[in-house]
């Protein structure tokens, strides 16, 4: 382990259309967390829960307690938010790995993953008299800023009481795209906590609420309109960016490189600049274990050519194409052995991985998991189980057969997350409507069935 020196673990989803989300990387004999996606209408809870399976597996064999640094995007900064305000409650055992990872973080993930987010947000909002104003301000957008509200619930933390990085506290990051920039915002967490981009420069974020820094990271268009960041007249904004470094000013786009002055910072997904959510560590390590939660893209027989469709379409092709060469950049590292590591995804077949006991869900089993909804509505608990089987069962054929050298406890039991949902049959009965969405039936449930 000690001869690996720099590397880098990480697992993402990401998906035109779809959700994603993502996470990790590690640096000597530490990891950095990360996750990122590209999603249509930031449904960020498939991923979510894939990915919760992933991380449990990971301290099952030793890993997560290595990390060193977790950055986020979109739907996977849901995950990253719990991490972040609930890392301090994680007791690491004599040998190496949390024995309460499932309480401190597996239960408020699936508690919040079953509950409609989406519909009192997204319906219910634009019914309210007193939003109108906003609405009408945003061509009645949903703007992110009621999705901070949403995220309250689960975060009551500001960026600022979140443990400083340190040996056992990895630092937090949550990216976000800045629309007037077009750059990547990066929240670091943390009692010294900063923010900013290249060219606006970095200020104090310490008063930032931890469900602003994720629903800023995690709001889609056209769902959402831009989240609006208010800075306190007095920010000042500086060259020195949230690592400590000096950046040094771009001659390229010098007229758009100042500080934000009495007017809001407009921020979107952060997976539209970055839906591999590498930017903030990309030079920093060299290790990547990927792990994506989105389905592959795919041809359509007709597309209409009326111009919504035309340019969805036009669209959905070109972000496919950032991905598809983002993609083709790690594959080559990893060939000519630039980086180590190994990449999964929701669809991958057990049977590509260089290993004889690998366990998981047959053939039919996994197209119905790819089929599941990227929604912020609620998952019933089969969803969440059977998702949650699948990304600890892949994760661990990944890390085992592409990465062993990074397994302490490599030879750590096979224990599925929840057994009674790996048989099929049931899965399949779970999951057999799961592509659906009911918005109107879940507006008829938020707000005429209430109690």
């Amino acid at each position: 382990m000690s001869a690996l020196l720099k590397k880098l673990t990480r697992f993402r989803a990401y998906q035109l259309g779809e959700i994603g989300s993502s996470f990790s990387y590690w640096d000597g004999s530490t990891f950095t967390l990360i996750e990122a996606r590209v999603t249509d209408v930031s449904r960020g809870f498939r991923a979510t829960v894939f990915h919760l399976g992933a991380i449990q597996r990971l301290n099952e064999l030793g890993v997560l307690a290595r990390l060193s640094t977790i950055t986020s995007v979109s739907g996977g900064s849901i995950l990253n938010g719990v991490l972040a305000t609930r890392w301090s409650r994680l007791k690491l055992a004599a040998d190496g790995r949390y024995s309460n990872l499932r309480e401190e973080i597996g239960v408020p993930v699936r508690d919040f993953c079953a509950k409609d987010l989406r519909t009192p947000i997204l319906v219910g909002t634009r019914l309210n008299p007193i939003n109108w104003g906003e609405l009408v301000r945003d061509g009645f957008s949903v703007s992110a800023n009621f999705l901070a509200d949403g995220y309250a619930r689960l975060y009551d933390s500001s960026l600022a009481d979140i443990p400083a990085p340190s040996s056992q506290v990895p630092r937090f990051i949550f990216c976000a795209t800045n629309v007037r920039t077009g750059a990547c915002w990066h929240f670091h967490a943390g009692p010294e906590a900063r923010m900013g981009d290249f060219y606006t420069g970095y200020c104090d974020a310490r008063w930032v609420r931890v469900s602003e820094a994720v629903a800023a990271s995690s709001a889609f268009p056209p769902a959402f309109s831009a989240f609006r960041l208010r800075t306190p007249k007095d920010s000042s904004f500086s060259r020195d960016d949230p690592w400590g470094e000096f950046r040094v000013v771009s001659s390229k786009r010098s007229d758009e490189q100042h500080g934000v002055r009495n007017e809001p910072v407009f921020l979107t997904d952060g997976g539209i600049y970055d839906n591999l959510a590498v930017e903030p560590v990309w030079d920093r390590y060299r290790m990547l274990l990927v792990s994506d939660a989105g389905r592959p893209f795919q041809a359509v027989r007709r597309i209409g050519q009326a111009l919504i469709p035309r340019l969805l379409r036009v669209a959905e092709i070109s972000m496919e194409q950032v991905r598809a060469v983002r993609q083709r950049w790690l594959v080559a590292d990893f060939q000519e052995k630039k980086r180590i590591g190994a990449i999964w995804t929701l669809h991958t077949r057990l049977e590509d991985f260089p290993i004889t006991d690998a366990r998981g869900y047959g053939k039919g089993a996994r197209e119905l998991l790819k089929r599941v909804r990227t929604d912020l509505d609620g998952f019933s608990d089969g969803e969440i189980a059977c998702l949650e089987n699948h990304g600890y069962s892949i994760a661990d054929a990944a890390l085992r057969s592409r990465a062993p050298g990074l397994c302490p406890k490599i030879k750590s039991a096979f224990e599925w997350p929840h057994e009674p949902w790996r048989d099929e049959e049931k899965l399949a009965k779970a999951l057999a409507e799961s592509a659906r969405r009911r918005i109107a039936r879940d507006a008829w449930r938020s707000f005429f069935t209430r109690p």
